[in-house]
């Protein structure tokens, strides 16, 4: 059974600016793409970090968590991990930053 759920990337493009409240951001891109450019506010923990760093979104469990990465794959992966610490509300951008139209820093 899938831990998380998949949420379009271009869907959330498109409503940003309602929704990016709703949601804590969570970008598990490499150092160098999220420096590249990510979606403002995101917090940036890479999924191979994920394991090790999970303790630092503990004042979110409680909260929606999004998962970024560059095509969808490796956020997955970061929401498994998540899932396994009693994670209770993890989504998916699925397409990732390939398909996001939306606002970038």
């Amino acid at each position: 059974m899938k831990k998380y759920e998949d949420l379009e990337a271009k869907k959330l493009s498109q409503d940003f600016a309602d929704i990016k409240e709703n949601y804590i951001w969570i970008d598990v891109r490499t150092p160098e793409e999220y420096t590249n450019g990510h979606i403002p506010g995101s917090i940036h923990i890479p999924h191979d970090q994920m394991e090790l760093r999970y303790q630092e979104l503990l004042p979110y469990k409680e909260k929606k968590l999004l998962l970024i990465c560059r095509s969808g794959k490796r956020s997955v992966f970061a929401a498994n991990v998540l899932a396994e610490h009693g994670f209770p509300s993890l989504f998916n951008m699925k397409g990732g930053m390939l398909e996001w139209t939306g606002p970038i820093e």
